[in-house]
């Protein structure tokens, strides 16, 4: 038997399993003589191979889905998720803010939108059904009903029935469409031959949960289906055996019913209220957005074992970040920090929360308050909890790489844009998130490795951010890069003032001789002794006037703007508000997220001397 140590059972592939398994033949006495490539042994170990391959594959796989880390599968992620009291997000209806005016007849004082009512509109990928989520009602002693800022969602709603029978031991409790948007998922239990109806609310975990409470709980099921599962009358009351189970809720498209813009209404809710409804009227406050798809598998296994971290509590950052993540699956990141970091402007007692969207579009106020909420019995006492909107500053690089057009067949258009697609993958990769900081160096290494005839480059960066002043309405703007700005270098675009003059804002007035230059040769900086803001007017004769509008902080960055009233942004979404930043680092802190403008970006090549 000692010939056995001939053969080798380590390797998964099947040229060397059959290798490995003639040579430990060939190591026996009696098969020393054999021509095993041209004999029907050969067959033979084929199919030893073969059977050995597809064994030590399966065990293989089969061991890897019982580990979160290695686990393939959508399912076995999902199932070891439940271990640790983790609930893959579902899929996120789409919000929008609409207004709507109602004329009737025969109706008295009070009209009612009832949950459910249906709405419609189109985006590029086609039409799409937008309904509310609540009983709405509006009193009036006219015939015109009027509803602000109604919240209405993407997606229908459906409804599953269930008979509770214990005797059933594998009773299941299913939500059995995979678009389900959870956040609607509502549970009623009808008792006493309907005598008792009661509408039980969602539990994550077991705070607070008594023998009388009447909560249920949540879990992911098998091919994207969720559980929904009650209390065993310890943790939860237990629902009566012969009631009735009714699961309502909304399924959606996710992410596809974003940016509608215009809705129609789908229903007469006339006969509804008693009446007729002569003229409806609706104008959109907000499209739709905000929406999201079911958590990936990849996002799954990160999200897990965090969640199981906080332990449903907000204490420190990273409690807050995973609790969030979790909860909100339309938030793509969120930033997180006390108002005790805030540079000139300390706020004790307070957290700010900054999260930013998958669209690009901040949350809604509702969703807002919705955190808020989620938020409140999770975080220590007397801390107030402050959601601010992301600010973006974007860069824009004037790029110039020097390129040997000898060790190349590529044409200047071609390697310009390969330089494209590679600020495109740097942007991608390592900023637009909180926190992460743009590097100057690492971004002009990556300009440089586009291709091997790229020998060099020049590169040169301008930010901006955008302020959105309210039109018609004087208001004050502030602002702020975190970044140290360059005295000298701001400036805005243009916009139209109440005036129906044409202005700028910027640092420079050529009139005031406050600009000097510290320093010597190329080791000098530029100073300004007099940091204000001015109004800059060009008029008809071409007669530039300035007139101060605010202040700047070089070394921080924050631009303070008053009493402006801007009645135009030109095609513009807003005043953007130029600068360069001193170093060529530029930092994301506190709420704002640094980002390439890939549009406004420039390249130029140059042929290597």
């Amino acid at each position: 038997m000692a010939a056995n140590s001939a053969l080798t059972i380590t390797s998964l592939d099947f040229d060397t399993l059959k290798t490995n398994l003639k040579t430990f033949m060939k190591s026996q006495s009696s098969l020393k003589d054999y021509d095993f490539e041209g004999s029907n042994i050969n067959v033979l170990l084929d199919i030893l191979s073969y059977n050995t391959y597809i064994n030590s594959f399966y065990t293989n796989m089969a061991i890897s889905e019982m580990f979160i880390d290695s686990a393939q599968v959508r399912d076995s992620v999902v199932s070891h998720a439940k271990h640790v009291n983790y609930v893959p997000a579902s899929v996120k209806s789409p919000e929008a803010l609409i207004n709507i005016t109602f004329t009737t007849s025969g109706i008295g004082n009070a009209f009612e939108i009832p949950k459910g009512t249906q709405f419609s509109g189109q985006n590029a990928n086609g039409s799409f059904v937008f309904t509310t989520d609540r009983n709405i009602t509006s009193l009036s002693t006219s015939n015109t009903f009027t509803f602000s800022n109604v919240a209405i969602y993407e997606g229908t709603y459906f409804s599953e029935v269930y008979t509770v029978d214990y005797t059933n031991l594998n009773q299941k409790f299913l939500v059995t469409n995979p678009t389900v948007d959870t956040d609607s998922l509502a549970v009623t239990v009808i008792e006493n031959n309907g005598q008792t109806i009661t509408n039980f609310s969602r539990a994550d975990y077991l705070y607070d949960v008594t023998p009388t409470s009447n909560v249920f709980f949540l879990q992911a099921s098998a091919g994207g289906t969720y559980q929904v599962y009650f209390g065993d009358g310890v943790f939860g009351r237990t629902p009566q055996n012969a009631s009735t189970v009714l699961l309502s809720y909304r399924a959606s498209l996710g992410t596809a019913g974003a940016g509608v813009t215009t809705f129609f209404m789908d229903h007469d809710l006339g006969p509804t209220n008693g009446g007729q409804v002569t003229g409806t009227s609706i104008t959109t406050v907000t499209g739709s957005s905000n929406g999201a798809d079911r958590e990936s598998i990849e996002s799954i296994r990160f999200r897990a074992p965090r969640a199981y971290q906080t332990l449903g509590r907000a204490v420190t950052m990273n409690d807050y970040r995973n609790i969030i993540l979790d909860n909100f699956n339309e938030v793509k990141d969120v930033n997180i920090y006390g108002g005790e970091t805030v540079t000139g402007s300390v706020q004790y007692g307070k957290v700010f929360i900054s999260p930013s969207t998958y669209s690009g579009s901040p949350l809604t106020n509702q969703r807002k308050t919705d955190l808020i909420t989620f938020l409140q019995d999770k975080k220590v006492l007397n801390i107030q909890n402050v959601v601010i909107d992301p600010e973006y500053i974007y860069i824009i690089p004037t790029i110039t790489v020097t390129v040997n057009f000898n060790n190349t067949s590529l044409s200047p258009a071609q390697i310009e844009t390969m330089v494209v697609t590679s600020a495109t993958n740097f942007n991608n990769n390592y900023l637009q998130l909180f926190n992460n900081t743009f590097r100057f160096s690492k971004f002009t290494e990556a300009i440089d490795a586009t291709d091997p005839s790229i020998v060099g480059n020049q590169i040169t960066t301008q930010v901006y951010k955008i302020a959105q002043p309210a039109l018609g309405s004087t208001s004050s703007i502030s602002t702020t890069f975190n970044n140290q700005l360059i005295p000298g270098t701001i400036v805005s675009s243009n916009f139209l003032a109440a005036d129906g003059n044409t202005y700028q804002i910027t640092d420079y007035n050529p009139n005031v001789n406050s600009f000097s230059r510290v320093g010597t040769g190329s080791s000098f900086e530029v100073q300004n002794t007099n940091p204000v803001l001015y109004l800059k007017l060009v008029t008809t004769n071409n007669t530039v006037t300035y007139s101060n509008i605010g202040s700047v902080d070089y070394t921080t960055g924050t631009l303070s703007i008053n009493n402006i009233t801007v009645i135009d942004f030109l095609g513009a979404t807003g005043i953007q508000l130029f600068a360069t930043t001193y170093y060529d680092d530029i930092v994301a802190s506190y709420n704002n997220v640094v980002e390439i403008d890939l549009a406004s970006m420039v390249v130029n090549t140059a042929v290597a001397s």
